[in-house]
């Protein structure tokens, strides 16, 4: 009587395991990119309004102190005009704050009569939405 299993000398995987094994990792490899982009856009929305609200306590102050808000057009030349004027007289301090992104699309905007005045992140990545402050 022989009582000896029989053990398959070939040793390593098949072609299908290899396969199945590598299209698991490829499905999971783009769930976390796309999970890390969405992360990417949620941050630099939450640096915008973090932003917005620092240099609308900013303007705050300034009409505290001088009576109106500092006058300024609509967009990007309003804006650095504002944040200019808040530098100068020490409301805010250097690096000012500018859009994670700053460029055609991604821009902070700046308008005012002096009695009331509207700052905006153009465009907020995750929504699309442009983000208003207005003031209190």
């Amino acid at each position: 009587m022989n009582n000896q299993k029989s053990v398959s000398k070939n040793k390593g995987f098949t072609l299908i395991e290899l396969l199945v094994v590598s299209t698991i990792i490829v499905i999971l490899s783009a769930i976390g990119i796309v999970s890390f982009i969405g992360a990417g856009k949620g941050a630099r929305d939450a640096k915008r309004k973090s932003d917005l609200e620092t240099v609308r306590q900013a303007l705050v102050l300034y009409r505290s102190d001088e009576g109106a808000y500092p006058i300024g057009g609509g967009g990007t030349g309003g804006y650095g005009d504002a944040i200019s004027e808040l530098l100068t007289k020490n409301y805010i301090s250097s690096p000012t704050p500018i859009d994670p992104k700053n460029d055609t699309i991604y821009f902070y905007g700046y308008s005012s009569n002096t009695i009331t005045f509207t700052l905006s992140a153009a465009k907020l990545e995750k929504t699309g939405l442009i983000y208003t402050l207005t003031n209190p």
